[in-house]
């Protein structure tokens, strides 16, 4: 079972709050069918953990232990209804967040690492601690999996900060963005982000999403950079920061730096160094960025 958060990696979002009234709590019998699984979700998840007191969050608790039991007692037959649950669990349940987490703690295959992920994108933010949302996200998004909804759901809460206090740094919703977007392997974030900014309002949101694109340096990125340098309805603040983007990069392709290695191969290390949350790597990856810089403008593939 999980509660509020100590950053554990991609199993590990949440931490139990265990109240020592988990071996006294008797709990409903294990879900046989779909109909038994919702209305056990339904009956234990209709709340937010940020609206309850400490003694109804200890109650919760005991109970979603006994619900994590029931569940891996029989994952066989229990997996299959919690995945159809997580699928169908509306906007901001807390069983996105925990039912999430539920089957991280015991599947590894693609297909339910992706549906965590997508499950993730539809939380309520205000029910996790940033710094555990950010980590499961970034620890997927190392392994391959298109988090691509859930890094951009961030952008949804200004307040977003992410504390790596073994590094004595913090990461901003900027920062935070950054390390989730660009550490997939592809760049199927792109897209989703120009959708994105097309419907933002928020200001601090669009510098976001702008810094994204001046590190993917690809050509489709650096489409919408000068799309949204030269748009007269953008503020003047996000369209200075584009224009500020590019011409950097031109900056950086005219650096004559001593390069090792192809584009390809400098993004690989690149985003072998992005799996790392440091200062250090944070300064090498901005670094390699504009080592790409130099050598796409030198037509070098």
């Amino acid at each position: 079972m999980c509660f509020w958060a100590k950053g554990l990696g991609v199993v590990g979002m949440f931490v139990a709050v265990h109240s020592g009234m988990a071996a006294q709590f008797k709990a409903p019998s294990i879900p046989g069918t779909q109909a038994e699984m919702h209305a056990r979700v339904e009956a234990l998840y209709g709340f937010h953990p940020s609206k309850l007191t400490d003694a109804e969050r200890s109650k919760k608790s005991a109970e979603m232990d006994h619900f994590w039991i029931d569940v891996k007692s029989d994952t066989e037959r229990t997996l299959p209804l919690v995945r159809a649950e997580l699928r169908d669990a509306p906007q901001g349940s807390f069983f996105l967040t925990d039912g999430s987490e539920l089957l991280l703690s015991v599947s590894g295959t693609p297909e339910d690492r992706q549906l965590a992920a997508d499950s993730l994108a539809r939380t309520d933010l205000r029910d996790t601690q940033s710094g555990e949302y950010f980590f499961t996200v970034h620890g997927l998004a190392c392994e391959d999996v298109n988090t691509s909804a859930a890094a951009l759901h961030i952008l949804d809460d200004p307040r977003f900060l992410v504390s790596v206090p073994q590094h004595a740094m913090a990461l901003d919703q900027t920062m935070a963005l950054m390390y989730m977007l660009l550490s997939m392997k592809d760049d199927v974030w792109v897209k989703p982000a120009e959708e994105r900014f097309a419907r933002e309002k928020d200001e601090k949101a669009k510098l976001a999403l702008v810094s994204a694109f001046s590190y993917a340096q690809t050509d489709e990125a650096d489409a919408e950079l000068k799309r949204i340098a030269s748009d007269s309805s953008q503020p003047d603040a996000v369209r200075k920061n584009a224009q500020e983007a590019l011409d950097e990069a031109k900056k950086s392709s005219r650096s004559g730096m001593k390069i090792k290695g192809t584009i390809a191969e400098v993004r690989e290390q690149r985003h072998q160094r992005l799996r790392s949350v440091s200062d250090e790597s944070l300064y090498d990856v901005q670094w390699m960025t504009r080592q790409i810089a130099q050598l796409r403008a030198k037509g070098k593939s």
